[in-house]
């Protein structure tokens, strides 16, 4: 419960608005490489993110893990009083996936979205690395991983992306 430990309206409103960035970290490379018509990088992106998601999910149905969202009571008023935690928490509350904690996907999928985006533009990569740090400070002080899923996401992220890359050729010179 790293929000009880280090309480701060300011962080809570940062810390949700990041957690909700994931949406915009897995997309904007794949919108990135169609603006520009990178086919080889688009390919290439989709197929490490995918392949992220796909480790992952595989680990959710053979190891489920209980996040920190459904064991500890859910956060005091203060903490949920801004309009960024107020959308995590409707959007939980339409449908979360009980048992998907570990590896953190959200951490996971985000850290291989910035490592492939690279591929294709190293600006790109450098933007969204921000995003990536800040999503994944926030998943565990917004209580929806433990720590060590995070780290775990962080691992899978890379680790997919480099195992990919090796495996598949290099989809052109780098733009800005």
């Amino acid at each position: 419960e790293r929000w009880r430990a280090m309480p701060s309206p300011l962080w809570s409103a940062l810390l949700h608005a990041a957690y909700l960035s994931y949406y915009l970290i897995v997309v904007t490379p794949a919108f990135y490489f169609v603006w520009r018509r990178n086919l080889q990088a688009l390919r290439h992106f989709v197929l490490v993110v995918m392949t992220t998601f796909v480790v992952c999910y595989l680990v959710f149905i053979f190891f489920p893990v209980a996040g920190p969202y459904y064991v500890f009571p859910r956060p005091d008023a203060w903490f949920t009083d801004n309009p960024f935690a107020r959308m995590v928490y409707n959007t939980l509350a339409t449908g979360s996936s009980y048992g998907a904690a570990f590896p953190s996907s959200h951490v996971a999928a985000t850290v291989a979205a910035a490592v492939s985006a690279g591929r294709g533009s190293t600006t790109l990569a450098w933007g969204l690395a921000l995003p990536t740090v800040l999503l994944t400070v926030a998943v565990v002080y917004c209580q929806m991983h433990y720590g060590v899923d995070a780290v775990a996401g962080l691992l899978v992220g890379a680790m997919v992306a480099a195992a990919v890359g090796r495996l598949d050729p290099a989809p052109g010179p780098v733009s800005p």
